[in-house]
């Protein structure tokens, strides 16, 4: 029994789509691992890392010099009696913890992770670099 030439024409289209959205996957992937592989790179280059630590360093407090006022002031289980520095200090890293929160909240819904962020302003400051000498 032989099928007519335009069912023939249609099922040999299906079969040529199908092998080329085959190829498309195929190539999606690919692409995917080498833009995963060049963001690591990226990402663990001696630089990056030491940029990293430099901004958490400074956003954490280490570069804050701080100097303690009362330094004969009684502990009493564990909390100082009278401490209204203390108190302000603990009400400005619950803002700040708050702030950091929402932040966070923000970079994740823009650029999906921190990395994510990092690789943005890494490629920008490379375009200001590379616009700034000419080399565009």
């Amino acid at each position: 029994m032989r099928l007519d030439p335009e069912i023939d024409d249609v099922e040999a289209r299906i079969v040529r789509r199908r092998q080329e959205l085959a190829r498309i996957a195929e190539e999606g992937k690919q692409r995917a691992k080498e833009q995963g592989r060049l963001a690591v790179r990226k990402l663990t280059s001696p630089g990056a890392l030491a940029g990293a630590a430099v901004i958490g360093f400074l956003v954490g407090g280490g570069a804050v010099r701080r100097h303690r006022k009362d330094k004969t002031a009684v502990l009493r289980s564990g909390r100082r009696r009278s401490d209204p520095a203390g108190a302000r200090t603990a009400a400005k890293s619950g803002v700040i913890g708050a702030l950091m929160t929402g932040a966070m909240w923000l970079v994740r819904a823009r650029f999906g992770s921190p990395a994510g962020l990092a690789s943005y302003l890494m490629s920008r400051r490379r375009e200001a670099t590379s616009a700034r000498h000419g080399l565009h």
